[in-house]
């Protein structure tokens, strides 16, 4: 039976899910006929990149509890050096921060002290621009990420080979290519799955005509094109095996269920190499310390139970975790018992393949650069480190250059 474009169109608004494109053709079982794995891709190196949206405060996050101006800037804010997870005799990590100094304390987390880049912007928008693009100095219309997925994956036809965990931003934007966004794997689907078969096999043929059109015009053939791609990657999702077995108890959270996630796709040799993660809730001018200590608790949680639920996986060795925020505080808190924008801060990296121990030097707390922080690392060489060395990517293609390579890999 033919499907009519008004037919299609009411059918398909009705029935499509979160997503709004995907599905397949599938058998009587439910079984899909285009069905298949990525094996050749499923013993790569993954990095999963975790932005902390909003500008964590990098100071009360690592803690410069030996020196004593941290004491005269922050009165209220100061964690006394008895509280402080002491990783020397000058620098700590945030009470909160229990997990990651377990992982820190066995050699599987990088603490990169003092990241940024000249001429700092303390804008949110722009700031996160900069860091998702690495493009301190210009606009750019691609992210960093989405030209590593050009220069090092576009010969891979794995449709799952990088994916935007949840909301995003422009790590990920690409002219060239297009990348799944994924907030759960059970509602990741073209048509709702209560549908009749017949119903979804001739929803999803008129999709496919519609999309696989050929002579178009150039705007049409793009469009065309990535709903193509969103149709493959739906189709891979639900091509997936079943293997992803749940050791591992995770915190009732966001963060740590799209933590959750990368795992149960890693496990079910999705042949993912990059994703990308957020948690918001960062910008702390008034009341930060309450604030702070909970959603730094949501981070130290959630990256604790991923990494164990990676080595009940036996995936810690293939995983490198990179987490950032756009910007740091000022070191003087402000009048409403917060802090205001301000610039450098710690990067971590966390893994079972990861050289741990504290890179960089702590930017003075004195010296400062009309209030804020003079960073001691550009933060784009983390980036290339973590390209070149663990990713096996092309560090000019992606950054234009090459920057300083760090020893945490």
């Amino acid at each position: 039976m033919k499907l009519s474009r008004r037919d299609f169109l009411l059918k398909g608004t009705a029935m499509f899910a979160t997503l709004g494109l995907g599905g397949a053709f599938f058998t009587e079982t439910g079984k899909s006929i285009l069905a298949g794995g990525f094996d050749d891709d499923v013993d790569e190196p993954v990095l999963v990149v975790v932005q902390l949206s909003g500008g964590n405060d990098g100071i009360n996050t690592l803690i410069p509890y030996g020196q004593g101006i941290y004491y005269d800037e922050r009165p209220t804010l100061a964690y006394q050096q008895k509280d402080v997870l002491a990783l020397d005799n000058q620098v700590g990590l945030h009470p909160s921060l229990v997990g990651l100094a377990a992982l820190y304390k066995l050699g599987k987390m990088a603490v990169v002290q003092g990241v940024g880049y000249p001429r700092p912007d303390h804008s949110h928008f722009r700031s996160m621009e900069i860091w998702q693009t690495a493009e301190p100095t210009k606009i750019s219309r691609s992210g960093w990420l989405a030209r590593y997925a050009e220069s090092s994956l576009r010969d891979s036809s794995n449709p799952l080979k990088a994916i935007q965990i949840g909301a995003g931003g422009k790590a990920f934007a690409s002219e060239k290519m297009s990348f799944p966004v994924i907030q759960s794997l059970e509602t990741y689907h073209l048509i709702d799955p209560k549908t009749a078969m017949m119903d979804k096999n001739r929803i999803t043929k008129a999709f496919l005509e519609m999309y696989g059109v050929q002579n178009q015009t150039e705007q049409l053939r793009v469009v065309s094109g990535r709903g193509y791609e969103a149709f493959k990657s739906v189709e891979a999702i639900q091509a997936l095996t079943a293997t992803y077995a749940n050791k591992v108890e995770y915190p009732k959270t966001n963060f740590a269920r799209d933590l959750q996630l990368v795992s149960k796709l890693l496990a079910g040799k999705s042949g993912t190499r990059i994703f990308n993660v957020q948690i918001g809730g960062f910008d702390d001018h008034a009341d930060e310390k309450v604030q702070h200590a909970k959603v730094l608790t949501q981070v130290d949680e959630g990256l604790t139970a991923f990494y164990k639920d990676l080595e009940a996986q036996g995936l810690q060795d293939r995983v490198a975790v990179m987490m950032f925020s756009e910007f740091g505080r000022r070191v003087k808190e402000n009048g409403s018992g917060g802090t205001d924008h301000g610039t450098a801060a710690p990067m971590f990296v966390i893994g079972g393949k990861v050289k741990g121990g504290l890179y960089g030097a702590y930017p003075s707390l004195s010296s400062l650069d009309n209030g804020d922080l003079k960073y001691e690392v550009d933060f784009r060489s983390v980036y290339s480190t973590l390209i070149d060395k663990w990713l096996k990517g092309d560090t000019t293609a992606v950054l234009g250059k090459s920057y300083e390579s760090l020893k945490f890999i």
